[in-house]
């Protein structure tokens, strides 16, 4: 803890804002390599993830899960469907919107991504005790949803 400490400013070593980007920081800095070794981006992940837990959501909806804008939807749309892991069609309800779901090989890559950012998670979350981290994540997002 002391060398945590001792690496942090002292002025910001107690300001949240401060602590969670750092602390977003670090945990890309292994999830994101991870996942770079099945050609994902972390954007790419999460908009997979969902739409495979979800199912089929326009583009416009996917963004609005995941809180990304619409320029950078369509980027990490773009991004799946060249790699084949996101179909793209036009919603039968609605022609001015994009019915996206998840393909088989889609399926396949996140299967591997789950495996490789639940190991960078724990790796992340290493000198924390399993008890903590539970109550950590029930914290944020209890922050997230208030």
């Amino acid at each position: 803890m002391e060398e945590v400490q001792e690496r942090l400013p002292s002025a910001m070593s107690d300001r949240l804002g401060y602590l969670l980007g750092q602390a977003h920081l670090a945990h890309r800095s292994i999830v994101e390599p991870a996942l770079a070794s099945l050609g994902l981006g972390v954007k790419e992940y999460g908009a997979l993830s969902v739409l495979a837990g979800e199912g089929t959501l326009s583009q416009q909806r996917l963004g609005e899960r995941l809180r990304v804008d619409r320029t950078t939807m369509v980027a990490v749309v773009d991004e799946l469907e060249k790699k084949g892991f996101v179909e793209r069609q036009r919603d039968t309800n609605d022609r001015r919107a994009y019915a996206l779901r998840a393909t088989r090989n889609g399926r396949d890559a996140l299967d591997r991504a789950e495996e490789l950012a639940d190991r960078a998670e724990e790796d992340f979350l290493g000198p924390i005790p399993s008890s903590d981290r539970r109550r950590l994540k029930e914290l944020l997002r209890r922050l997230i949803s208030s």
